[in-house]
Protein backbone atom coordinates (compact mmCIF):
# COMPACT_ATOMS: atom_id res chain seq x y z
CA UNK A 1 0.00 0.00 0.00
CA UNK A 2 1.54 3.23 -1.04
CA UNK A 3 1.30 6.23 1.80
CA UNK A 4 0.27 9.79 0.26
CA UNK A 5 3.20 12.58 -0.24
CA UNK A 6 3.07 15.69 1.76
CA UNK A 7 1.39 17.71 -1.27
CA UNK A 8 -1.04 15.03 -1.96
CA UNK A 9 -2.33 15.11 1.47
CA UNK A 10 -2.19 19.73 1.02
CA UNK A 11 -4.06 19.68 -1.74
CA UNK A 12 -7.51 21.56 -1.16
CA UNK A 13 -10.54 19.23 -1.37
CA UNK A 14 -11.95 21.40 -4.28
CA UNK A 15 -9.13 20.69 -6.47
CA UNK A 16 -9.48 16.79 -5.67
CA UNK A 17 -13.40 17.32 -6.85
CA UNK A 18 -12.95 19.25 -10.01
CA UNK A 19 -10.87 16.40 -11.50
CA UNK A 20 -13.24 13.91 -10.80
CA UNK A 21 -16.98 15.63 -12.33
CA UNK A 22 -18.22 18.30 -14.43
CA UNK A 23 -18.37 22.03 -13.84
CA UNK A 24 -22.03 23.45 -14.01
CA UNK A 25 -21.07 25.52 -17.45
CA UNK A 26 -19.81 22.02 -18.85
CA UNK A 27 -23.67 20.80 -18.46
CA UNK A 28 -25.24 23.86 -19.60
CA UNK A 29 -22.96 23.74 -22.84
CA UNK A 30 -24.02 19.83 -23.44
CA UNK A 31 -27.20 20.62 -22.95
CA UNK A 32 -27.72 23.57 -25.05
CA UNK A 33 -26.13 21.62 -27.81
CA UNK A 34 -28.32 18.62 -26.98
CA UNK A 35 -31.35 21.11 -27.90
CA UNK A 36 -30.95 22.75 -30.69
CA UNK A 37 -30.16 19.48 -32.09
CA UNK A 38 -33.14 18.09 -31.43
CA UNK A 39 -35.17 20.87 -32.43
CA UNK A 40 -33.31 20.42 -35.58
CA UNK A 41 -34.34 17.34 -36.29
CA UNK A 42 -38.30 17.71 -34.96
CA UNK A 43 -38.53 20.64 -37.54
CA UNK A 44 -37.27 18.33 -40.44
CA UNK A 45 -39.57 15.61 -39.79
CA UNK A 46 -42.48 17.80 -39.22
CA UNK A 47 -42.84 18.68 -43.43
CA UNK A 48 -41.96 14.69 -44.10
CA UNK A 49 -44.78 13.90 -42.17
CA UNK A 50 -47.26 16.24 -44.57
CA UNK A 51 -45.90 13.94 -47.01
CA UNK A 52 -46.05 11.21 -45.88
CA UNK A 53 -49.85 12.02 -45.08
CA UNK A 54 -50.48 13.31 -48.45
CA UNK A 55 -48.63 9.90 -50.48
CA UNK A 56 -50.77 8.12 -47.82
CA UNK A 57 -53.91 9.62 -48.67
CA UNK A 58 -53.37 9.02 -52.63
CA UNK A 59 -52.43 5.35 -51.78
CA UNK A 60 -56.15 5.24 -50.23
CA UNK A 61 -57.29 7.18 -53.09
CA UNK A 62 -56.19 4.56 -55.37
CA UNK A 63 -56.90 1.37 -53.50
CA UNK A 64 -60.55 2.59 -53.34
CA UNK A 65 -60.89 3.18 -56.58
CA UNK A 66 -59.81 -0.42 -57.22
CA UNK A 67 -62.05 -1.93 -54.81
CA UNK A 68 -64.61 0.23 -56.71
CA UNK A 69 -63.57 -1.28 -60.07
CA UNK A 70 -64.49 -4.82 -58.25
CA UNK A 71 -67.62 -3.87 -56.52
CA UNK A 72 -68.78 -2.73 -60.34
CA UNK A 73 -67.48 -6.08 -61.89
CA UNK A 74 -69.45 -8.43 -59.38
CA UNK A 75 -72.91 -6.36 -59.23
CA UNK A 76 -72.93 -5.55 -63.28
CA UNK A 77 -73.21 -1.65 -62.27
CA UNK A 78 -71.43 1.48 -63.07
CA UNK A 79 -69.49 3.54 -60.19
CA UNK A 80 -68.63 6.60 -60.30
CA UNK A 81 -67.02 9.20 -58.24
CA UNK A 82 -67.67 12.52 -57.27
CA UNK A 83 -64.31 14.63 -57.17
CA UNK A 84 -64.55 18.28 -55.93
CA UNK A 85 -61.68 20.94 -55.25
CA UNK A 86 -61.71 20.05 -51.29
CA UNK A 87 -63.85 16.57 -51.43
CA UNK A 88 -64.48 13.15 -52.89
CA UNK A 89 -67.26 10.68 -52.99
CA UNK A 90 -68.16 6.94 -54.07
CA UNK A 91 -71.63 6.62 -55.97
CA UNK A 92 -73.59 3.55 -57.98
CA UNK A 93 -75.75 4.24 -60.70
CA UNK A 94 -79.05 3.51 -60.21
CA UNK A 95 -80.56 2.78 -63.64
CA UNK A 96 -84.36 2.57 -62.63
CA UNK A 97 -83.87 6.23 -61.50
CA UNK A 98 -81.48 6.91 -63.47
CA UNK A 99 -79.14 8.79 -60.74
CA UNK A 100 -75.64 8.55 -58.99
CA UNK A 101 -76.71 7.32 -55.17
CA UNK A 102 -74.28 7.86 -53.01
CA UNK A 103 -72.04 4.89 -51.09
CA UNK A 104 -71.80 6.28 -47.22
CA UNK A 105 -70.40 2.96 -45.70
CA UNK A 106 -66.34 2.02 -45.48
CA UNK A 107 -64.39 1.83 -47.06
CA UNK A 108 -65.73 4.33 -49.51
CA UNK A 109 -66.29 7.32 -47.16
CA UNK A 110 -63.47 9.43 -47.81
CA UNK A 111 -60.68 10.80 -45.98
CA UNK A 112 -61.03 13.83 -44.00
CA UNK A 113 -58.73 16.04 -45.58
CA UNK A 114 -56.52 18.68 -44.07
CA UNK A 115 -56.80 22.27 -45.58
CA UNK A 116 -53.72 22.22 -47.10
CA UNK A 117 -54.25 19.55 -50.02
CA UNK A 118 -56.33 20.34 -52.90
CA UNK A 119 -57.80 17.89 -55.80
CA UNK A 120 -58.13 18.35 -59.23
CA UNK A 121 -59.14 15.72 -61.97
CA UNK A 122 -57.90 15.69 -65.92
CA UNK A 123 -60.40 12.90 -67.87
CA UNK A 124 -59.67 12.00 -71.48
CA UNK A 125 -62.78 12.66 -73.45
CA UNK A 126 -65.41 9.90 -73.61
CA UNK A 127 -69.38 10.51 -74.02
CA UNK A 128 -71.59 11.31 -71.07
CA UNK A 129 -74.23 11.37 -73.47
CA UNK A 130 -74.76 7.51 -73.19
CA UNK A 131 -75.91 7.59 -69.72
CA UNK A 132 -78.91 10.00 -69.91
CA UNK A 133 -77.74 12.04 -67.00
CA UNK A 134 -77.60 15.65 -66.82
CA UNK A 135 -73.64 16.80 -67.41
CA UNK A 136 -73.60 18.00 -63.95
CA UNK A 137 -74.89 14.58 -62.11
CA UNK A 138 -72.04 12.97 -63.76
CA UNK A 139 -69.27 11.68 -61.76
CA UNK A 140 -65.67 12.86 -62.97
CA UNK A 141 -64.62 9.07 -62.58
CA UNK A 142 -66.38 6.25 -63.81
CA UNK A 143 -65.73 2.59 -63.23
CA UNK A 144 -67.69 0.66 -65.55
CA UNK A 145 -69.20 -2.70 -65.24
CA UNK A 146 -66.59 -4.40 -68.17
CA UNK A 147 -63.72 -3.43 -65.21
CA UNK A 148 -62.82 -0.38 -67.58
CA UNK A 149 -62.36 3.14 -65.96
CA UNK A 150 -63.02 6.35 -67.36
CA UNK A 151 -58.97 7.50 -67.69
CA UNK A 152 -58.13 9.91 -65.63
CA UNK A 153 -55.13 11.83 -63.87
CA UNK A 154 -56.57 12.89 -60.13
CA UNK A 155 -54.05 15.29 -58.55
CA UNK A 156 -53.65 15.76 -55.15
CA UNK A 157 -51.94 19.88 -55.01
CA UNK A 158 -49.66 20.27 -51.53
CA UNK A 159 -50.01 24.03 -50.77
CA UNK A 160 -46.64 23.98 -49.55
CA UNK A 161 -43.78 23.89 -52.06
CA UNK A 162 -43.77 20.50 -53.44
CA UNK A 163 -45.01 18.51 -56.16
CA UNK A 164 -48.32 16.85 -56.24
CA UNK A 165 -49.10 13.37 -56.15
CA UNK A 166 -51.12 11.54 -59.24
CA UNK A 167 -53.34 8.66 -59.01
CA UNK A 168 -53.92 7.57 -62.40
CA UNK A 169 -55.25 4.97 -64.81
CA UNK A 170 -55.52 4.72 -68.81
CA UNK A 171 -58.98 3.06 -68.70
CA UNK A 172 -57.56 -0.48 -68.61
CA UNK A 173 -54.53 -0.80 -66.26
CA UNK A 174 -55.39 -0.76 -62.33
CA UNK A 175 -54.88 2.86 -61.06
CA UNK A 176 -51.31 3.87 -60.69
CA UNK A 177 -49.90 6.57 -57.81
CA UNK A 178 -46.61 8.56 -58.80
CA UNK A 179 -44.93 11.90 -57.99
CA UNK A 180 -45.06 14.50 -60.82
CA UNK A 181 -42.37 14.99 -62.27
CA UNK A 182 -40.69 11.48 -61.38
CA UNK A 183 -40.04 11.63 -58.07
CA UNK A 184 -41.39 9.09 -55.44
Amino acid sequence: MRMSTWKEARRPPIERRRANGFTLLELLVVLVIFLVLTGTVVLGFTGADEEQELRGMAERIGARIELARQYSLQRNREWGVFVEADEYRFAELDTAQGQWVDQAYRPFIADSLTPRVAFRVEIEGFDREQFGVDHEDMPNIILFSSGEVTPFKWYLDPVWDAPPWVVSSDGLEEARLDREGGRR
